[in-house]
């Protein structure tokens, strides 16, 4: 059995204000929402992320290489030493067995990355060992991209007299194993923690991290510019119009940062007439993406033509093609599926929406104008954040703009596209995906792997559940002179997460 080397407790951080050579470094983070709790494994919390994953670790990251026992069943994972609690106790194996434990009993979320595990063992303070049912070679690469959400790793010694993860003292007063922790939590306003003095990888060069609650993007710009904090997050991203004009501020940096998601539109298989495969081929034959780029991102986004994204290219089926852009051809096609222009000039009605990211709702104002040049009545309905997310669960939509996530494995089809996967909203039922998707997970050679994600990339443009329109690409600032951002090359191998700070370097 091989071994596989392991963060037993990993996170690391963003953020700033001005800094000075020998005062502490003060680093403010602006984010949209507010935390709804500070235990980050029973629920999802746009508004927690930043702060548990500055406070938690968790058991790999996704820059670390992986190797497996040979039959693919078995994990061996290494931790760290000297690993401690924020309390002194030291870190361990139980500590990974409970914690996991209790998301499989509890199926939390992070359950679905965990549902095929058989058993976890530890045979010592140091090691875990984790026995699949099945072979999946996409397990760790998986697990790690979940973890910048769930999966942290809590302290059995705090826990393991509670229900679960969500009651006890320690819900919103946590006690984890990160670069930072907690100082205080002013509700409505920020939350502040404190570097970690004997964080495992040394104590971060930011002494005090406040996530600030800034649901505005023109407040939160606004104290950019004016030197509240040095790092504006692409959830506020500046409109691309402006792009030529930042880049020529000498004082800024301007990030576009590499993505595994794309942005697509989900089609509901349930709806009439979007159960119909000629009505989703006249669709997508209605979609003009390069206008949609030009209008909407103003040049700086790249059209997506196939079942993946850039980022990962080495799996693409050049072959599979989402039709092109062609309105005669969706108007003929619309009136051979029975949808002939009526004498208002409509052909039926269907309703678009989008959650609240300022790209998708660029996206679906021009994709509904685009929807009204061949006769589909197309109506926009925007939502707050939850309500639409409530509604994409209960399949109550009839096209949404969408992220689908091609990476760090390609293994991620599954999650959206195969039957029942937690982020099929389409009603989409394909048992050939479902086998190929189980096959390939099984497979450690990658090029019988890569075929079978290219035969899958070819089911989807064929059956179109759901069509790709766009690489992603968002802008963030950064302050001059600031480095190791989780946005920037400089905090890739240093912030642990997507949510991470610890890797931060003010100027020198």
């Amino acid at each position: 059995m091989k071994s596989i080397s392991a963060i037993a407790a990993g996170a690391i951080l963003l953020g700033g204000i001005a800094a000075y050579a020998d005062e502490p470094i003060t680093l403010v983070v602006p984010q949209t929402s507010e935390p709804r709790t500070l235990s980050p494994d029973f629920a999802a919390d746009t508004g927690g992320y930043h702060p548990t994953s500055n406070i938690y670790s968790h058991l790999v990251i996704m820059d670390w290489g992986i190797t497996i026992s040979d039959d693919g069943r078995t994990f061996t994972f290494t931790l760290h030493d000297g690993v401690t609690w924020h309390d002194g106790m030291p870190v361990t194996s139980a500590d990974v067995k409970f914690t996991f434990d209790t998301i499989i009993e509890k199926k939390y979320p992070f359950y679905s990355y965990l549902r095929d595990v058989k058993e976890i063992r530890t045979p010592d303070d140091h090691t875990v060992e984790i026995e699949l049912n099945d072979p999946n070679v996409a397990f760790v690469s998986m697990q790690a991209q979940a973890a910048n959400w769930h999966g942290k790793i809590y302290p059995k010694h705090i826990w393991e007299n509670e229900e679960g993860f969500d009651s006890g003292p320690h819900v919103n007063d946590p006690i984890g194993s990160g670069p930072f922790m907690l100082e205080n939590w002013e509700r409505g306003s920020h939350v502040t923690l404190r570097a970690n003095p004997d964080y495992f990888r040394g104590k971060s060069k930011i002494d005090t991290l406040i996530f600030k609650v800034v649901p505005d993007s023109n407040v939160a710009r606004a104290e950019f510019d004016a030197d509240s904090f040095p790092y504006l997050p692409y959830d506020y991203a500046p409109s691309l119009a402006e792009v030529p004009a930042l880049e020529q501020d000498e004082s800024l940096q301007v990030v576009f940062t590499p993505s595994h998601y794309g942005r697509d539109i989900q089609l509901n298989l349930n709806r009439q007439p979007l159960d119909n495969l000629a009505v989703r081929q006249a669709i997508a034959q209605a979609i003009d993406r390069e206008s949609m780029n030009r209008l909407g991102f103003s040049g700086y986004w790249k059209p997506a033509y196939y079942a993946i994204v850039d980022t990962q290219d080495r799996w693409m089926n050049s072959d599979a093609r989402f039709p092109d852009y062609d309105p005669e051809a969706a108007e003929a096609m619309l009136d051979e599926a029975g949808h002939p222009r009526g004498d208002d000039g409509w052909r039926f009605q269907l309703s678009v929406t989008n959650p609240a990211f300022a790209d998708c709702r660029a996206m679906m104002e021009i994709l509904v104008q685009q929807l009204r040049e061949v006769g589909i009545d197309a109506r926009w309905d925007q939502y707050d954040g939850s309500t639409w997310y409530s509604k994409m669960q209960e399949g109550d939509f009839d096209i949404s703009c969408y992220f689908t996530r091609y990476g760090p494995d390609p293994d991620a089809y599954a999650e959206h596209f195969g039957t029942g996967g937690a982020r099929n909203f389409m009603g989409y039922e394909n048992p050939e995906l479902d086998q190929l998707a189980a096959e390939a997970r099984a497979t450690p050679d990658e090029a019988a792997r890569k075929e079978k994600y290219q035969m899958i990339q070819a089911h989807l443009v064929r059956d179109l559940p759901y069509i790709n329109l766009m690489n992603e690409s968002k802008p963030s600032l950064v302050r001059a002179g600031w480095s190791g951002f989780n946005v920037q090359e400089s905090g890739f191998g240093e912030s642990y997460t997507w949510f991470g700070y610890y890797g931060v370097q003010p100027p020198e």
